[in-house]
């Protein structure tokens, strides 16, 4: 019976082609601890994954380790997923990792995405909840933790965008077992200070520094606060359970303030076009008002009144001549006649009495809708010149403090209080001289004293190391 011998390669590359093909090894979980690490320039990580009865070689490249949020060092338990396959080079089985998780991340995930689920079950996350955001707060509340970078961050960001609110700190730790009851107590004191809004904000970190913000009593209590929130939890990629029930969820600290409060150029630039629009409404109104009068006044109306019964007067001339025609008439015939005479006559005085009050009627209400309109623009128009004036006041009181802190310095540094203390500078031939070695008798000098130069001649000179000797 003939034997069959295959290379080693042949060999290693069909266990390779097994293993590649079987789709039990594909997206494998294994835990265990790491040892043997290298992370060369390259960028990819090689190391043995071990327990106490096996050891297994690993490689993370790059395009996968990169999405990871912290570099494992040997000794760390971790949970890695991959497919497991062999290096043809030296025959191993190794695992190529897609993804890396340390122990115990798992169960916090799975515990964070049971509780999401239980919390928007009872539709605690509904928009329907949600408080809009005022437009121009003016009393804020931040809630964070002592001398941290996102605290830094806000205070930058508030100062730069909206320098006239008032803001009042909270102070709270925002790590730890013990946080969220504190960061509860912090938005219970925030919450009744008669606030516009709030904003309760933290740093980058990992899930288990972020972890007190998955609290369910605080998401709780904050999904029936009062007072609008606005979180700014970590980084972008970061959720937490209470950016799901605050009222608006930024990216980053920086990012709650920007939502919290408006730019202040840009208000400024909008009250200045508001202004412009005003004006320009308000000379089209005055335009339109005045072109009414100008046509109501070119009425034949007001013009030449006498139009209206001028018909009427010719009607009653001709009924004058008639009834001179006719004197011979009886007695009842002529009482009629001047009986329809002077009901037609009251009836013309009637109706010009009545046109006339109607045109000034129709003038007075021109007349005061003009006036209105007036009044309610020139009243927003001084509301918006207020708060431009406040605005404009506390940028120039910033400046001004500035410029007298920086004029301080200069004077604190200036030569001059160093002549009014005593001190004089001596100069030869306009350079200033500050040892005797560049005097010699006999040369002209010039002494700088507080109010004033004086010139002097050298007669002696004695060195004060000399005296010392």
């Amino acid at each position: 019976m003939s034997r069959r011998v295959v290379p080693v390669s042949t060999l290693v590359n069909y266990l390779k082609k097994v293993m590649d093909e079987n789709p039990v090894l594909h997206g494998v979980m294994i835990e265990g601890e790491i040892s043997n690490i290298r992370m060369p320039y390259s960028g990819h990580w090689y190391f043995s994954l071990k327990d106490d009865h096996a050891t297994l070689k690993c490689v993370m490249f790059s395009s996968a380790n990169q999405k990871l949020g912290f570099k494992p060092e040997n000794g760390d338990k971790v949970v890695l997923k991959g497919d497991v396959s062999v290096y043809v080079v030296d025959g191993s089985m190794q695992m190529i990792a897609t993804n890396m998780e340390r122990s115990g991340i798992g169960q916090l995930y799975q515990q964070f995405e049971l509780l999401k689920k239980k919390l928007s079950d009872e539709g605690l996350f509904d928009a329907s909840l949600k408080k809009p955001l005022p437009m121009y707060p003016m009393n804020i509340a931040l809630v964070t933790g002592n001398n941290t970078a996102a605290r830094e961050d806000a205070l930058i960001t508030l100062k730069k965008r909206w320098p006239i609110a008032k803001l009042t700190e909270y102070p709270a730790p925002v790590q730890g077992m013990d946080a969220a009851p504190k960061i509860i107590t912090a938005l219970q004191a925030a919450d009744n200070g008669n606030h516009q809004v709030i904003m309760l904000v933290r740093g980058g970190g990992s899930i288990e520094d972020l972890w007190c913000f998955n609290d369910e009593t605080l998401a709780r209590y904050i999904s029936q606060m009062k007072t609008p929130i606005v979180t700014g939890i970590g980084h972008e990629i970061d959720f937490t359970l209470v950016d799901f029930v605050s009222d608006y969820r930024a990216n980053t600290p920086t990012g709650a303030v920007e939502a919290a409060v408006p730019d202040m150029q840009e208000v400024l630039a909008t009250l200045q076009n508001y202004r412009s629009r005003l004006m320009t409404a308000m000379r089209n109104t005055f335009m339109h008002a005045k072109k009414r009068l100008v046509y109501n006044a070119s009425q034949p109306v007001l013009t030449k009144p006498e139009r209206l019964y001028r018909d009427s007067i010719t009607r009653l001339d001709y009924l004058a001549e008639k009834l001179m025609r006719f004197q011979g008439l009886p007695i009842d015939k002529r009482h009629e006649l001047n009986d329809k005479f002077h009901r037609f006559s009251q009836l013309i005085r009637e109706r010009s009495l009545a046109l006339h009050e109607t045109i000034q009627d129709d003038k007075q209400h021109l007349l005061m809708h003009a006036k209105q309109c007036v009044q309610t623009n020139k009243n927003l128009l001084v509301q918006y010149q207020s708060q431009m004036k406040h605005a404009l006041s506390i940028t120039a009181d910033d400046r001004r403090t500035r410029l007298e802190k920086n004029m301080s310095l200069l004077n604190a540094y200036s030569p001059l209080l160093v002549l009014n203390r005593g001190y004089s500078v001596t100069y030869k031939n306009h350079k200033v001289v500050n040892t005797t070695e560049k005097l010699d008798i006999g040369d002209e000098i010039n002494i700088r004293l507080a109010d004033g130069t004086v010139g002097a001649l050298v007669q002696t000179k004695e060195d004060s190391h000399a005296n010392k000797g």
